[in-house]
Parts: C-alpha cells; sequence; structure tokens
C-alpha cells in the first residue's frame, strides 16, 4: 500500500492567493465605515477568500491509499474505489490559458457506492491515471472521447519523461 499526500510545494500558490485575498479584504472592511455600500463587496470577498483557504487546508490534510485494491482517498474519513468495483472513470484537463498548454487534470473514479477525486499535483498522477485506464479497460468501462483524449495525452508524457 501506498500513502501519498498533496506536497506544500503544489498548494503553496493556493496560501498565497488565499491568505492575501483575505488580508485585503479584512484591511478593506476593518478600514471602512459601514454606511458606505462597497463595504459589503469587500465582505463577500473577504469570506470567499477565507473559503478558499480553508479548501487549501483541507486539500494539504487530504491523504490517498493506492494498492492492489484500489484506492481510498480523504482527510477525516476515508472513500474507497476498489478497482474490481471501477463503474466510471473520468479524466478532465482545466486550462488556465487560451493557449491550453498550462493548467490540471481531475481524475475521478466512481463506484455504486463511493466516489474519489484526484487532481494532477498528486505525486504520482500519472501511474494512477495510467493504472485506472488500465482497470477500466479490463471490465469493459465505456470511456467518453475527452477522457480518451486525456488518458492518451497522459500516457505520451508518461513516454517522454
Amino acid at each position: 500500500m501506498n500513502e501519498i499526500r498533496y506536497p506544500l510545494s503544489s498548494l503553496i500558490w493556493d496560501y498565497l492567493r488565499g491568505i492575501l485575498g483575505t488580508g485585503v479584504g479584512l484591511t478593506i472592511v476593518v478600514a471602512n465605515e459601514w454606511n458606505n455600500q462597497l463595504v459589503w463587496l469587500f465582505v463577500g470577498l473577504t469570506i470567499l477568500f477565507a473559503i478558499y483557504t480553508m479548501a487549501t487546508i483541507k486539500k494539504q490534510m487530504t491523504r490517498f491509499r493506492i494498492s492492489e485494491e484500489g484506492v481510498e482517498g480523504g482527510w477525516l474519513s476515508m472513500r474507497g474505489v476498489k478497482w474490481d468495483e471501477l463503474r466510471s472513470f473520468s479524466l478532465r484537463y482545466y486550462p488556465v490559458s487560451r493557449s491550453r498548454k498550462r493548467g490540471w487534470m481531475t481524475l475521478s473514479l466512481q463506484s455504486a457506492t463511493s466516489r474519489v477525486d484526484i487532481d494532477s499535483t498528486l505525486p504520482g498522477f500519472s501511474d494512477l491515471v495510467k493504472r485506472a485506464g488500465q482497470e477500466a479497460r479490463r471490465q469493459g468501462i465505456i470511456l467518453d472521447r475527452v477522457t480518451a483524449d486525456n488518458i492518451v495525452a497522459v500516457e505520451s508524457s508518461l513516454k517522454d519523461q
């Protein structure tokens, strides 16, 4: 069994954005008088950045266990998908620029009772995608076009390494 977590290096920019956004928003809220209508916009933004920071903390605490039986993931309680119970498999790419050269991928594995979502900043993500693809083929799961294309992209990047 292999247990892995998101490394701090992959979350540092998320922490920076969340903490800076919360700090700037909070500073503006505290410095302004409440009779100003614009202050409510910054109250909302401060709350959103605080939630974003808490989600980053949750992501850092999340751990995944990968074994011959399947994948488990969670931070307080573990949810898992066994390879022989795999029912759905999708791999999505989310670009951050129009050129589509930078972005991240999200792998979703689902059984009849559970779902595990993993993003590409997790160490060993490519190997996990390869293993999930093998299990999906073994069980005859029909993949949508987007997932199939993304698997080819991940496997070609493995060959380039």
